[in-house]
């Protein structure tokens, strides 16, 4: 071999282990690279990405009627730690004497293991060490003087953070009323009102650090988030908690599944109280759904109102339209619809079944006048809007269900068994919403739980109350069903509610649930009325699920006493008012003396009155009992009558008066 071609290969040889020895220098600097400074490396890199991050508003506050607060958004904080920034002679000095502080606040470690745990992430040189976090303002004022962190942030170390946590103060309006708003669900208040409340969110820039932690840094371009915007609702706390109260009493008394009390300004229909309970695992009690506004369920004979306003306003009966019930109970093609009373009531009027509550007066009555037309009925609770929601501000409102002839659902009982308050389902505050109709002359108003918003002492908005409807029947209609409600109380099934501090009206409510089940004997019982009834001033309505019928489950007894506790409460905070009516002076927190003794007297002594002066409401009062028909034409006050005053009582059948 030629000494040319060994020096050739002898340059390949050289020049290849050069080549092998630089790939093998490289392969050795990679693997320390990836795997021996990597993580020192990547933490680095992490912590030099830096984001613009959201910075969420102040939510407003939720206030009561009488200025107390029911919701709020309070600053929490949370602390960490740089151990890096800070002298090294600082640290040596105070480390001990920091986590003895530490550990009065954060259990964690113990004040020598809070010092050990620092002094080791010191040496790791970390910057964002959790110290601790939820703590209020006060807290956070005696950290910012614990040792070397009261040197502030460059010097030592203290890097503070502000998070808002929404919580709802001591109250009993707890959650399903005031509600939440989270993201993807809302309820209540906080939902309905969310875009009032929430404000407008801020941004700062905040860099990563180890951990995967986010440390704020200094932003000359930040914006400071905007606070929302507070909310004042109707709720009176004085109201609330009677209706509270009283609610639970009779809960835990009748061991209920559940049950709600919602009462509300007659005029405006501004819901002062609003109370709901259902019954936990352990038979406590607390506010699990808002039943009110949620639940739509069949009424039972609180129903009766509306199908007995039916009658009167059409013309098909009168007061004192007679109505046989037989033997207490009717059949209606495979169906039986029976009284409470065993053996029925015999003959009556109109006015003595509703005082009664007689299902079969009011279904026979219902069913033989609007069976061939069932529109005709339906027609007219569709035409006074009680088939829609009140639209009440609280998420979550339930539609009416009132079905309609030709739907799949109705058959031939449909129409007898809406008579009484089966196969049509309302929300409690659906159903309180029509009663507050009658005590309000006709007026239906939407329930309204918001007066007004404020903006830091501006008012941005004023809720007015709004009508529904104008009129849901006539000026006489009114007053009759006025005069039914209140004889309800005084002769019916609700005179163990019967007040001589004032005079109530309503009307009581009993309803089997599940009844196409064989065997149940669940109930659901209310009351549903106004006070006081001469001059309604507040409506409300009780309803109460599933109480142990052993115990009892009639509306009047179960859900009665809870309106009569609130009306009596009530009553003891109403102002003293006064008014003339006919003649006679008035004292509305004393309305059991509100007769009119020269109507009573003559009436005692068999002979007509003189009832000019009187509203319509008022003379059907007066004249009711008597069972003497009564035609009213006009509205207002009475200026004439006839027969005229002195005419003996066993002469006539019907009286006639002219209102203007």
């Amino acid at each position: 071999m030629s000494t040319e071609i060994k020096n050739i290969k002898n340059r390949v040889a050289w020049a290849s282990g050069i080549i092998y020895l630089m790939l093998a220098v490289v392969l050795i600097r990679l693997y320390y690279v990836s795997l021996v400074q990597g993580p020192e490396l990547r933490a680095k890199s992490q912590e030099r990405v830096i984001e613009r991050h959201i910075i969420e508003a102040k939510r407003g506050d939720i206030y009561s009627a009488d200025g107390k607060t029911l919701a709020t958004t309070k600053p929490v904080y949370k602390i960490h730690f740089d151990a890096v920034t800070v002298d090294k002679e600082i640290f040596d000095a105070e480390v001990d004497a920091l986590g003895a502080q530490l550990a009065t606040i954060n259990s964690k470690y113990s004040a020598s293991g809070w010092s050990a745990y620092l002094r080791e992430e010191r040496s790791k040189r970390r910057r964002y060490i959790p110290l601790a976090s939820k703590l209020n303002f006060s807290e956070l004022q005696r950290i910012r003087q614990y040792p070397i962190l009261k040197r502030g942030a460059h010097r030592g170390g203290l890097i503070v953070e502000e998070d808002l946590q929404r919580i709802q103060m001591a109250t009993n309006i707890k959650m399903r009323t005031i509600g939440y708003d989270l993201e993807g669900a809302s309820a209540g208040l906080e939902g309905y009102y969310s875009e009032y409340l929430r404000g407008k969110p801020g941004n700062r820039l905040k860099q990563k650090i180890a951990g995967g932690d986010w440390k704020p840094i200094d932003d000359p371009q930040a914006v400071e988030p905007v606070d929302g915007f507070d909310v004042y609702t109707t709720i009176d706390t004085r109201i609330q908690d009677v209706a509270q109260q009283s609610l639970l009493k009779e809960l835990k008394h009748y061991k209920a599944d559940h049950g709600c009390a919602v009462v509300m300004e007659v005029k405006t229909g501004k819901i002062v109280a609003m109370a709901n309970l259902g019954r936990n695992e352990d038979s406590t009690y607390s506010e699990l759904r808002n039943y009110a506004v949620w639940e739509c369920t069949e009424p039972g004979s609180t129903m009766k109102l509306l199908s007995t306003m039916a009658l009167l306003e059409t013309g098909k009966a009168d007061t004192n339209t007679k109505v046989d019930t037989e033997n207490g109970v009717i059949q209606v093609f495979d169906r039986k619809v029976k009284d409470s009373r065993r053996g029925g009531y015999g003959e009556i009027s109109l006015r003595e079944a509703f005082e009664k509550s007689s299902n079969t007066a009011i279904v026979k009555l219902i069913y033989s006048n609007f069976k061939d037309k069932p529109n005709e009925f339906i027609d007219f609770l569709y035409a006074r809007k009680f088939h829609e929601k009140t639209g009440v501000g609280i998420k979550g409102e339930s539609a009416p269900i009132i079905p309609m002839p030709g739907d799949k659902d109705w058959s031939g009982v449909t129409l007898p068994w809406i008579a009484y308050g089966y196969s049509v389902a309302f929300t409690p505050l659906q159903l309180l919403t029509m009663y507050n109709a009658v005590a309000n002359d006709g007026v239906m108003v939407q329930p309204q739980v918001v007066s007004h918003i404020m903006d830091h002492g501006r008012q941005v908005e004023r809720f007015e109350p709004k009508v529904l409807n104008p009129a849901v029947c006539s000026k006489e209609t009114i007053g009759k069903l006025q005069a039914l409600l209140e004889g309800v109380v005084e002769r019916g099934t609700a005179t163990n509610l019967k007040d001589s501090k004032m005079k109530l009206a309503g009307k009581t409510g009993t309803c089997q649930l599940n009844y196409w089940i064989e065997g149940t004997s669940d109930y659901q019982s209310s009351f549903a009325g106004y006070f006081p009834a001469d001059h309604p001033k507040y409506s409300c309505v009780v309803v109460i699920n599933k109480p142990v019928k052993q115990i009892g489950y009639y509306g009047n007894k179960v859900a009665g006493p809870v309106f009569r506790a609130i009306s009596d409460e009530v009553y003891s905070q109403m102002p003293q008012e006064a008014e003339i009516v006919g003649g006679k002076l008035l004292a509305i927190n004393n309305t059991a003396h509100s007769s009119i003794p020269r109507i009573d007297e003559a009436f005692q002594k068999n002979f007509i009155p003189s009832l000019k002066g009187l509203n319509a409401r008022e003379v059907l009062r007066a004249v009711g009992p008597h069972n003497i028909k009564v035609n009213m034409e006009g509205t207002g006050h009475v200026i004439s009558q006839s027969p005229v005053v002195g005419t003996p009582l066993n002469t006539i059948t019907e009286i006639n008066l002219t209102l203007r």
